[in-house]
C-alpha cells in the first residue's frame, strides 16, 4: 500500500493527500510552489489546505505578505486518528441503542455455522453495556472452545473487547471441575459455578442486556437469538434460581 493510500485510509480526501505530501516535501511552500509540484489548480489547493488546517494537520501563515504552508507536527495525524476512534467508540453504543428502540419486541434471529456464531458473540459483546454482566447457562467450556479456539483471532477479539469494556461473565456449566479450571484459568472478570456432569444440557443460553441467545452445538452450530426485555427478565430469573444451587469454582491461577 502506498503512502497516498495509507493517508486516504486515515480519512484524507484525494486533494488533501496531494497537498499534505507536497507541503511535507517542500518544507514551507507558497501556493505557487505547491501548484508546480502537483499540478493542481490554486483554488483546489486553497480548499484542501483550509480543510487540513481545520484538522490541525498543517499551519498557514504569511511571510512578506505571501501565504506559506507548513506541517509543524506530523504526529498530528495519529492524534487525529485517535480522536476519531474515541468519538466512534462513544457513538457506537448510542447507535445500537437507537437501533434497539426501533426493533419489535421478542424478535427472533438465526445465526448459522461457526463463523456466524463467532460474529454473533463479537457483535453482542460490543453492544453490551460497559461494566455489565453476561450470564451463560452452558454445556461445558470444552465445547465452547471448539468454536472459539484460544489461539484464534475471534477469541482474542472477544476477550479484548470484554475486558476493555469491563464486562463480567457468569458461567453456569456442567463440566468437570478439573477441566473447567484448566480451560478458564487466568480469565479475568469471570465467575464460574458448576453442576454435576450427569445433568448435561443440550445447548448454551446467553443472557445479554436486551436479548437472549441459544447456542445449539453440532456439525453446524447455530444460534437462535430472541430480542425483548420480557424474555431477558424471564431468563434472568431462571438463571438466578439455578445459580444458587450450583457449586462455586475458583479459576484464579
Amino acid at each position: 500500500m502506498t503512502l497516498e493510500q495509507e493517508l486516504a485510509q486515515l480519512g484524507l480526501k484525494e486533494h488533501e493527500v496531494q497537498v499534505y505530501l507536497a507541503i511535507l516535501e517542500l518544507g514551507e511552500p507558497s501556493v505557487g510552489d505547491i501548484e508546480k509540484q502537483i499540478n493542481l489548480h490554486k483554488q483546489l489547493i486553497y480548499n484542501a489546505a483550509s480543510s487540513l488546517q481545520e484538522k490541525s494537520l498543517i499551519s498557514i501563515h504569511e511571510i512578506r505578505g505571501r501565504k506559506r504552508f507548513s506541517v509543524s507536527n506530523p504526529a498530528a495525524l495519529e492524534e487525529n486518528a485517535h480522536a476519531r476512534l474515541r468519538k466512534a467508540q462513544e457513538l457506537v453504543p448510542l447507535l445500537f441503542d437507537r437501533a434497539n428502540k426501533k426493533r419489535e419486541a421478542d424478535k427472533v434471529r438465526t445465526y448459522r455455522n461457526t463463523k456466524g456464531v463467532q460474529q454473533y458473540y463479537l457483535d453482542s459483546i460490543r453492544k453490551q453495556a460497559e461494566k455489565s454482566e453476561v450470564s451463560i447457562l452452558g454445556v461445558n467450556s470444552e465445547r465452547y472452545f471448539e468454536i472459539f479456539a484460544k489461539d484464534s483471532i475471534s477469541y482474542e477479539r472477544f476477550e479484548h473487547t470484554r475486558l476493555e469494556r469491563r464486562i463480567a461473565l457468569h458461567l453456569l456449566l456442567f463440566g468437570s471441575e478439573e477441566k473447567e479450571i484448566d480451560l478458564n484459568k487466568g480469565r479475568s472478570h469471570l465467575d464460574l459455578r458448576l453442576f454435576e456432569e450427569t445433568i448435561q444440557g443440550p445447548m448454551d443460553i446467553m443472557i445479554w442486556h436486551d436479548h437472549v441467545g441459544m447456542l445449539f452445538y453440532g456439525e453446524e452450530p447455530y444460534i437462535l437469538d430472541i430480542i425483548g426485555q420480557q424474555t431477558v427478565v424471564g431468563f434472568k430469573n431462571y438463571f438466578a434460581i439455578m445459580w444458587k444451587q450450583a457449586t462455586p469454582v475458583n479459576t484464579i491461577a
